[in-house]
């Protein structure tokens, strides 16, 4: 029998096949070749064994899953504050994973929306989805529909009661730490919960993510450096000559904070060749 995992707890998996969901655990054999199933594979089943793990046409590392449609990257704009640093380092992973982004801002009645239209309009302007919670439920389920999503974020910033919005799954949710400005972790493992026609994962949180590409890969991964026409077809966009980003970044066409994370990203991935 061949079914969906859709959840994953102390090694032991839900598959969903059918309209029936069957807790399995894998053969032996996969542990001795250093293989995991993961919420999102398509498996197949024999007397309550997952005894094989079909093509992956993606594998993410954290959050573990695989074969996901779409990420939603979830940032606060308060609450912990906004976090553009988080938020871009987070579309450059997706984007180099080549998964379809869609970013939804939380808290949005906390805050005056007008003092965030630059930052939203930007980043809808670079071919985004961009969407505000409270209030954009039914569009967001729309996104959901027919994909594997996950939701991808920094503690705190409300994924899990997102997620409680569209039915009331029970999922945990936390105060936010005053002396740390974050969350606390309140999901601890990973799981497909039905939304719409789709599925959406909701995975343990996390927070800072190593950049593991390098420095030219990083300039593809933002989308808007990467059609431009600079002198040099190899060009960074750091102090290169005839360089139309930071012309770009000088006339506001390109959002400072972005290119700001932007240089911050290529030093550490530097650095972290030096060692």
């Amino acid at each position: 029998m061949q079914g969906l995992i859709i959840k994953s707890i102390s090694g032991e998996y839900t598959v969903l096949i059918g309209e029936e969901q069957i807790v399995c655990k894998p053969l032996g054999i996969f542990r001795h070749k250093n293989i995991s199933p993961k919420v999102g594979d398509i498996v197949d089943v024999e007397d309550f064994m997952i005894t094989e793990i079909h093509e992956r046409k993606n594998d993410l590392i954290r959050p573990s899953i695989a074969n996901v449609n779409k990420v939603f990257i979830i940032t606060s704009l308060v609450e912990p504050d906004l976090n553009t640093n988080l938020l871009d380092r987070l579309i450059c992973l997706v984007e180099w994973e080549n998964i379809d982004t869609v970013l939804v801002f939380t808290k949005a009645d906390l805050v005056n929306i007008e003092d965030y239209k630059i930052v939203l309009d930007y980043y809808h302007q670079l071919g985004y989805p961009v969407y505000t919670m409270p209030g954009s439920s039914k569009e967001i389920i729309n996104e959901i529909n027919d994909n594997i999503s996950v939701v991808a974020g920094q503690s705190g910033v409300g994924k899990s009661t997102m997620l409680n919005t569209f039915e009331d799954f029970g999922i945990k949710t936390d105060a936010i730490s005053q002396a740390l400005g974050r969350g606390k972790h309140t999901t601890r493992h990973t799981e497909l919960l039905p939304v719409g026609t789709g599925w959406i994962a909701d995975t343990p949180g996390f927070g800072i993510l190593d950049l593991d590409m390098d420095v030219a890969s990083l300039s593809h991964t933002f989308v808007e450096f990467f059609n431009r026409e600079c002198r040099f077809s190899n060009c960074l966009h750091l102090e290169e000559p005839g360089c139309s980003v930071r012309k770009a970044v000088q006339n506001k066409e390109v959002l400072e904070s972005r290119y700001a994370n932007y240089k911050q990203f290529i030093s550490e991935i530097k650095n972290r060749k030096k060692y």
